[in-house]
């Protein structure tokens, strides 16, 4: 029963004093009529006031004339209305509005609109109200729910996400934009918060469309039971209502009009991180997510809409390289690394299209013959660009930006052609280990371009070790390992990098077909510091041995971590106890002269 607009013409139809000249009662003055003609149409001559209630009133409310009344959409009461008050048609609060339009009318002289819904059936109505005389007022109403219906359809088209139901990019600016200027005038704080769905490949076309559909609308459920208010345009708390938005394919927006500090922003970033991280159950499969948030602030991080949307953005892409925590918080530094970073990608794609980049290698050592018996292939840029970079950094944006793509294509013909020159020099038993990055794994066409590759390089696939991490592992059971099989078609061997950080579910591992484990550095790195570190390390190896695969210890960099990993029953350790990673030629030489078996070089 809410009265949704009224609308004032400056100086419309009837809008000069009332003087001598007024009309009589029950005349209407040509303008007057005029107006109602444009408004209504109910004086057309083809037509005349069909689906309209047309009545003369007087200034108490009280009904003078039934002008028009058959067709119309609400049953009118039996009998004359002549004398009748206008509750009669419409009573309770309706009746009174009339009544303030009614007094306004003959007051003003103008022509007036308002709009009423009926609280019996619902419906909506228009009114125009025109003077005519001194004391009576000529009120036109027609049913415009139709009209209301196929606007708010055209309103959700325009400002509603269709997956999630939820306000859409233009909609959350618009919002965003009066949230600001109110927070302007009342010197309150307020926070964006940009979250990314990361680390699923939802838009994988084995899941489907409705698949992807099914996610991310069970993603957003959670997320707006987890805010107070969220975009609730009637919140009971003022204080602490939100607005949540469905930005881009995997982001959604969130705003906290009102807050305190900080501390607020944290802790909604907080709670959304735990729930949208907890896995979804759909039949038999279980869908994982990683999420990752920017936060900016009002004022400090800007005062308009686009800025603060742009920072906290910026603020989620730091936290995503930077891997120290979940959310970050926008500053002044955050843009200007992602000017270096675009910096950073500009000389990696130059470095791949001159053919700046170069190949180490690291040996892999037998631990009962100790022989080299692989070479883990290792990529390395020029010192001049790169040198101060870490190599995490330049391996996550290439990641990013797509480039890790070409760069592993360039790396697997590389190291295939490298390793046919060392079989051809006599070390005809040397294995070439490569990493692949989930982008790799997730080409279908992979499996297809490294059997083109062996092939060109006349290499037999059992020569080659393929390194997937264990979260690529997980992501493959989802898809009844479908990468790993079509590798393992070919021939190729697979080794879980990184083992032992808890990723991957020992199930996972037992049902899935690699040949070998790789125990994560971390653990290597402890094993001298107490006997609850090696028993973890010898745990992860036993464990390993009884599903049946080969164990290989990584980041080896003592005599004594060596032979505690050979007494724990690993087959293979690689690290710079044995040697640092060589190029192409250094460890050709290496390999001339091979060391006497588990003999290292000096300690680091």
């Amino acid at each position: 029963m809410d009265r949704l607009r009224v609308r004032k013409p400056g100086r419309d139809a009837g809008s000069q004093e009332g003087t001598a000249g007024d009309p009589a009662p029950g005349d209407a003055s040509g303008e007057q009529l005029d107006a109602l003609h444009l408004a209504t149409g109910v004086f057309d001559s083809h037509q005349p006031h069909a689906g309209c209630l047309v009545i003369e009133v007087s200034r108490d409310g009280s009904i003078c004339n039934l002008v028009e009344g058959s067709g119309f959409s609400l049953e009118l009461p039996q009998g004359d209305l002549t004398g009748s008050s206008i509750d009669a048609i419409w009573p309770d609060a309706p009746a009174d509005l009339l009544r303030d339009n009614i007094k306004h009318t003959i007051r003003g002289r103008q022509v007036r609109t308002d709009e009423f819904e009926d609280p019996r059936s619902g419906k909506h109505f228009e009114f125009i109200f025109v003077a005519r005389g001194r004391d009576r007022v000529l009120i036109v109403a027609r049913d415009v729910s139709q009209n209301r219906s196929e606007m708010s359809r055209i309103q959700t088209l325009a400002y509603i996400d269709e997956t999630t139901g939820l306000p859409n990019r233009e909609h959350l600016f618009e919002r965003l934009r009066e949230i600001m200027e109110n927070s302007r005038l009342t010197e309150r704080r307020a926070a964006v918060l940009c979250l990314e769905i990361d680390q699923v490949d939802l838009q994988n076309a084995a899941s489907g469309s409705t698949m992807q559909d099914i996610l991310i609308s069970a993603l957003a459920t959670r997320l707006t039971d987890n805010l107070r208010g969220a975009n609730d345009p009637h919140p009971i708390d003022r204080e602490r209502f939100s607005i949540a938005a469905r930005v881009d394919f995997r982001q959604f927006i969130i705003v906290l009009p009102k807050i305190e500090g900080g501390n607020d922003a944290v802790a909604v970033a907080e709670r959304i991180l735990a729930t949208l991280q907890k896995p979804i159950a759909i039949g038999e499969t279980q869908y994982r997510f990683a999420v990752h948030v920017g936060i900016s602030l009002f004022p400090q991080d800007g005062t308009d809409a686009k800025t603060l949307v742009e920072n906290a953005h910026s603020a989620m892409q730091d936290a995503k390289t930077d891997h120290s925590s979940q959310y970050k918080f926008h500053t002044g530094t955050v843009k200007l690394r992602a000017l270096q970073r675009q910096d950073l990608e500009l000389e990696l794609r130059t470095a791949l299209d001159c053919g700046d980049l170069d190949l180490n290698f690291l040996p892999i050592i037998d631990v009962h013959s100790g022989k080299t018996v692989a070479a883990e292939a290792l990529l390395r840029w020029p010192q001049a660009v790169f040198g101060s970079q870490p190599v995490e950094k330049i391996i996550s944006l290439a990641e990013k930006t797509g480039l890790i793509v070409p760069i592993g294509n360039w790396v697997m013909q590389r190291g295939c052609e490298q390793l046919r020159c060392w079989h051809e020099a006599g070390h005809t038993d040397l294995r070439l280990a490569l990493n692949l990055s989930i982008q790799e794994v997730s080409r279908s066409n992979l499996a297809g371009m490294i059997a083109d590759v062996l092939k060109n390089c006349s290499l037999d696939p059992s020569f080659l070790d393929l390194e997937i991490t264990e979260h690529i592992l997980f992501r493959d059971a989802l898809k009844d390992f479908e990468a790993c099989l079509s590798l393992k078609a070919i021939g190729v061997s697979i080794t879980v990098d990184d083992y032992g950080t808890g990723v991957c579910s020992l199930s996972h591992l037992a049902e899935s077909p690699v040949d070998a484990v790789k125990i994560d550095k971390s653990l290597i790195a402890q094993l001298e510091s107490g006997a609850a570190n090696r028993a973890a390390c010898a745990a992860a190896a036993a464990m390993a041995r009884e599903l049946g695969l080969k164990v290989i210890a990584e980041g080896v960099e003592t005599a004594a971590q060596a032979k505690i990993l050979r007494a724990q029953g690993c087959d293979y350790l690689q690290g710079y106890v044995f040697s640092r990673p060589l190029f192409a030629d250094d460890f050709s030489d290496y390999l001339e002269r091979q060391p006497p078996p588990l003999e290292p070089q000096q300690e680091t």
